[in-house]
């Protein structure tokens, strides 16, 4: 099923019904990342499955891909579902729309869910890799900017016990148009840090982060549930110690359970 956000056709599906769950993804996956994982949720949820601009089946528009556009996507969807209110749950890039998400559009959510997706800004160091991958994509394509990715994306125990996985993963990487992967680096680049923003938040609230996971790290992700605590308002936190930054990828129906108590305590 598609719908149009500022011009651009955009794809989405959906599992189950009952209360909206909207899920997103990292980069450079697609709705699929969520496909296991949805099945745990899909027995008592609507479970809403958006390909990310640039991504699978959605176009990639005009311009960096950052998270403001991303946010507004989401909100155009849920305009297209007519649907006021729901619950969110990203992983990475798909976390760091939930901060925009709750800056510019709070009364939309129901409750949030970040799943290895750390609130800081880039460092310089990391806006630098970035321009050099930039290069990199530009001079030679995807390929070896793949390869590295799934290196450091998938935890080194998913690689050992489900090699199967790295292979679903690599399949869905290799979908995304080099045009669109320097778009989405320029806009995780851009990315606003979001400590205060945690600070703000007024939903409930849960925090997952995987012990494997060396982009956001369990201290990155405690530091999240931290400030949402600051702000007046509780938060779980939950960490798996064998998972890497794909964690719900890597390990759908322990993720999946979490969520699912989560969700079910908040509706």
């Amino acid at each position: 099923m598609f719908f149009h956000s500022d011009g651009d056709k955009l794809f989405y599906t959906s599992l189950g019904s009952g209360p909206g769950v909207v899920l997103l993804h990292p980069t450079p996956v697609d709705h699929r990342f969520w496909l296991p994982m949805a099945e745990v949720l899909a027995p008592k949820y609507r479970v809403i499955v958006p390909d990310l601009r640039g991504h699978g089946q959605s176009e990639a528009g005009e311009g960096p891909i950052t998270v403001e556009k991303l946010a507004a996507d989401a909100g155009r969807l849920l305009d297209h579902l007519e649907i006021a209110k729901t619950l969110f749950a990203g992983c990475s890039i798909g976390g760091y729309t939930l901060y925009e998400i709750w800056r510019a559009m709070p009364g939309r959510v129901e409750a949030l869910a970040f799943c290895c997706s750390r609130p800081q800004a880039d460092s310089e160091a990391a806006r630098a890799k970035r321009e050099e991958n930039i290069a990199k994509i530009r001079e030679r394509g995807t390929a070896e900017f793949i390869e590295s990715m799934l290196e450091t994306l998938i935890g080194p125990t998913a690689r050992r016990r489900w090699p199967q996985k790295v292979a679903e993963a690599r399949e869905m990487m290799q979908t995304v148009r080099p045009e669109a992967v320097i778009a989405v680096q320029q806009g995780l680049a851009a990315r606003p840090d979001s400590v205060a923003t945690a600070r703000t938040m007024r939903v409930p609230c849960c925090v997952i982060a995987a012990g494997e996971d060396g982009g956001s790290t369990p201290a990155d992700m405690r530091l999240l549930a931290e400030q949402i605590r600051n702000g007046g308002y509780g938060a779980e936190y939950h960490e798996i110690a064998d998972a890497g930054h794909f964690a719900p990828f890597e390990q759908p129906e322990l993720v999946g359970r979490m969520l699912r108590r989560f969700f079910d305590s908040v509706v």
